[in-house]
């Protein structure tokens, strides 16, 4: 196939490939002989590197040893902590990206006791241990997450560290392996307890804005032995004291809800979104100043105080700015928010999902199904195993709403996988899909494994101690009722919970919307606790590297090893969004029609990817090309493009174009007219928890609804109404 000249028309731009472009070499660092030479072949507004795809037997992964790779970071966490703070028991992070700009994907490790560990890759999967030098360990803190992603516009890589008790660490990347911190001059600095984070052009002004999802640096549910003071206020229950606390003490104040009469639920903290001023300064922006609207379009009147674990931007609707997924624990909903224009987010309609998971750990976007529109997954803690789910308890979680009240968002204790109907409402197909369950998951990633052209599924999990597990829940109940518990008490109980040391899984595509377990074949099927997990292209061959962050176990250093045929794509972006975060990429003749992904920072599960995507291009291409949808609303296409090589393509000066959301579903005309008013009746349920009664029930069997019947009771013969 002969490559073309560059040829400009209208709003696009077809950056045709020059054999006879100039070839650049990139000479690595000679102190360093194990470094490869990288040759970069120029044409007009794109480069190329050609790589060789694996001669592996297999697709799947090769999980390396740290013999080989040099990598030996272990997220320790020691036994008192881990009981006497169960919110350390969600883990830690990864980050990935080029620090040093020498086209190798450095790592990052984030840690929650023995200080996170920066790696400079040398090529070959051998990597250097370049922490102290770059001052980045964050020594004496719990860290949770990690990003590499670009602040300030200079077109390096700054790091972003979150941790319970210090909130958000920025690191700008000064060069030469040397950073400084700068948290508090960029307005970062808090106490919070914070995890992942996601970053993106919120508001088309061309810089990173910051999103971060909160927790708790610790929790209630590790004092068993708290007593609450309750007083009826406004006709409601609320808290006035804790262990002879006030309610109204700093760390005490909208701590607290009542559920029913008496069950205290402890609330987490609010997240934080943070406006760019394009020098790596941030300004926090109020969940009650407009900037987020509920449903009907109002601005909210409170923060939410949610148990944030994951968050995710993502241009859901296609209209070219990021919209919001934020996956919160426990009681808390997961909140969706559609970007309006100009940084200003609006909840998504009720009735757009019908159920989510309950406590939701992590969320991906992918057009599963090739229809081009975007569909996504969240995890939860459902087992594979039938013996585990007949002994697991979920806690808390949505009770059944009361008779009428459709727009009720129910909270499955599953994964949840949300297929868009393409007017941007959705139908959750996960028992269909057969992704339902992955164990106490953390991290989901779609990814194109085979190179098919359909996204697979990749799910870390794994968890030091199983709460859920019934028995020994009921052993604490008990011991409660007992009397006072003491500290060794508590100790020995936690301590007794067994642990979920349980394969990661992988789910293979098949196409039609149902895919398959194949962890085992393709190697994905570490028994660790893995939480953190990122992808980088760390040979340089055009494949997706996975790397994932273990607690108390040696990192995870998974080579791919597809052999198909591909195509890279990393961008080079204008204004300060140099790596193209939110960009929309698709290839056109590959594997299948139509492959589309995007490009984002952030937004893993306290972890964050390399800017690159990897697509398939099929065994007979035709005609390959990319088109990139930039932030900034500027479209740039390339054409003729060769399998088996990393295209840098840059974004072009053509005109910035706006793009309509996808339409949503436009309300047709009741068939119905209600008449209630004229019933003048109100059932109402008495509250009654089964569970309590009989913990091994699957679903609660007292709230079924009143029973309605029409019959003609008194022989008029017009139908009366029967209400039990």
């Amino acid at each position: 196939m002969e490559d073309r000249h560059a040829m400009t028309s209208g709003k696009r731009t077809s950056l045709g490939l020059m054999t006879h472009g100039c070839r650049i070499v990139l000479l690595l660092l000679l102190a360093h002989p194990g470094l490869q030479a990288l040759e970069w072949n120029d044409g007009a507004g794109v480069r190329w590197l050609t790589v060789k795809p694996s001669a592996s037997d297999r697709d799947g992964f090769h999980l390396l040893a740290p013999s080989a790779t040099g990598i030996t970071f272990t997220n320790h966490l020691s036994d008192r902590r881990s009981i006497t703070n169960r919110n350390l028991l969600s883990g830690s992070g990864v980050a990935l990206g080029d620090v040093d700009g020498d086209g190798l994907c450095d790592i990052y490790f984030a840690a929650l006791e023995s200080g996170g560990r920066l790696y400079r890759n040398l090529g070959e999967f051998r990597f250097e241990d370049m922490t102290e030098k770059a001052g980045v360990g964050c020594p004496g803190q719990a860290s949770t997450g990690a990003v590499l992603a670009d602040t300030d516009g200079d077109g390096d890589l700054d790091l972003l560290v979150s941790s319970f008790g210090r909130g958000v660490r920025l690191f700008k990347n000064k060069g030469g392996w040397m950073f400084q911190e700068t948290t508090g001059d960029a307005g970062l600095a808090s106490d919070l307890g914070s995890t992942s984070m996601a970053l993106a052009d919120i508001d088309g002004d061309s810089d990173l804005d910051l999103y971060v999802a909160n927790f708790r640096p610790h929790t209630i549910m590790d004092q068993p032995d708290a007593q609450f003071r309750l007083a009826m206020q406004g006709g409601r229950p609320v808290v006035l004291s804790m262990n002879g606390r006030p309610a109204s003490d700093p760390d005490l104040t909208n701590r607290f809800i009542v559920a029913g009469m008496s069950q205290v639920m402890e609330l987490g903290q609010e997240d934080g979104l943070y406006r760019n001023d394009g020098t790596g300064k941030f300004e926090k922006i109020p969940f009650t100043g407009g900037a987020f609207l509920d449903e009907d379009g109002q601005p909210l009147k409170e923060a939410p105080l949610d148990w944030g674990l994951a968050v995710q931007f993502h241009d859901v609707d296609q209209d070219g700015d990021p919209d919001l997924y934020v996956c919160n624990d426990l009681f808390t909903p997961d909140r969706f928010w559609l970007n309006t224009g100009q940084g200003v987010f609006r909840a998504v309609s009720s009735i757009a999902l019908r159920n989510n998971s309950m406590f939701s750990m992590g969320v991906d976007f992918a057009d599963v199904n090739r229809d081009g529109h975007l569909d996504f997954i969240t995890v939860d803690m459902f087992s594979r195993s039938h013996l585990k789910r007949m002994t697991q308890v979920a806690e808390g979680g949505s009770k059944p709403p009361p008779p009428g009240v459709f727009e009720n968002r129910a909270q499955m204790p599953r994964n949840t996988l949300q297929i868009n109907r393409g007017d941007m409402t959705f139908a959750e197909l996960a028992f269909l899909a057969g992704v339902e369950a992955s164990e106490w998951s953390w991290g989901p990633v779609f990814l194109d494994v085979d190179l098919d052209g359909f996204e697979d599924l990749l799910v870390a999990n794994g968890q030091l101690r199983d709460f859920q597990h019934g028995d020994m829940g009921m052993a604490v109940e008990a011991l409660k009722r007992g009397g006072k518990i003491s500290f060794d008490d508590v100790l020995k109980l936690v301590s007794a919970f067994p642990g979920l040391f349980t394969p990661n899984n992988a789910f293979r595509n098949l196409g039609g919307l149902r895919f398959e377990e194949v962890g085992p074949a393709w190697g994905f099927d570490t028994a660790v606790i893995s939480q953190g997990m990122a992808l980088g292209d760390l040979d340089n061959d055009g494949d997706l590297d996975v790397v994932v962050n273990n607690l108390k176990a040696g990192a995870g250093v998974y080579r791919n090893g597809a052999t198909q045929a591909r195509v890279g794509v990393r961008l080079r972006g204008k204004d300060g969004n140099v790596f193209g975060v939110g960009a929309r990429i698709q290839l056109h003749g590959g594997a299948v029609p139509e492959q589309t992904q995007e490009i984002i920072a952030g937004g893993r599960y306290l972890s964050g990817d390399q800017a690159m995507r990897t697509f398939a291009v099929g065994s007979n291409p035709s005609m390959l090309s990319v088109s990139v949808r930039w932030r900034s609303g500027r479209t740039t296409s390339v054409t003729n493009l060769i399998p088996n090589r990393i295209y840098e393509i840059h974004e072009s000066d053509t005109p910035v174009t706006v793009l309509p959301a996808l339409h949503t579903r436009v309300p047709r005309e009741s068939w119905f007219e209600s008449e209630h008013a004229l019933l003048k009746h109100s059932s109402k349920e008495e509250p009654f928890d089964d569970f309590a009664r009989q913990p091994s029930l699957p679903r609660l069997l007292s709230q079924t609804g009143p029973p309605v019947g029409w019959v003609d009771v008194n022989g008029d013969g017009r139908d009366d109404i029967l209400i039990g």
